[in-house]
């Protein structure tokens, strides 16, 4: 699956048009349709606009497949519930300051110990 049909099944997924789409990403309807059929590709402040939009990975939309993730056999990366929460956790994460992430890693390290799982 290329760029192009990524950018297509996320948009159909999401049951939206070629005209809505290029009104969220900010560009024109041929452009949109230009990606989809793969003779055009977007500009990274696009992509990056996309990867927000659908909160997938940008990694996924570029190259089809997210570090630590699989192609699920060739039939096109769907995201689960969990990456979806992981994204939103390390989007956050990001936005503190170095001594509220150290805290952070001490909590989650008292949480995995309670779950059993004390391997860091």
């Amino acid at each position: 699956m290329n760029i192009g049909e990524r950018l297509k099944k996320l948009r159909l997924n999401a049951k939206r048009t070629l005209k809505e789409e290029s009104e969220l990403v900010n560009v024109s309807l041929n452009t949109v349709y230009r990606w989809e059929h793969h003779t055009s590709s977007p500009r990274k402040s696009s992509l990056i606009k996309i990867a927000n939009l659908y909160s997938v990975p940008l990694e996924w939309l570029v190259h089809g497949v997210s570090a630590g993730e699989e192609d699920n056999g060739g039939n096109g990366y769907v995201l689960n519930s969990e990456s979806i929460t992981e994204q939103k956790i390390f989007k956050m994460l990001r936005k503190l300051s170095s001594s509220r992430k150290y805290k952070l890693l001490g909590y989650i390290e008292r949480m995995c110990v309670e779950e059993g799982d004390d391997e860091q």
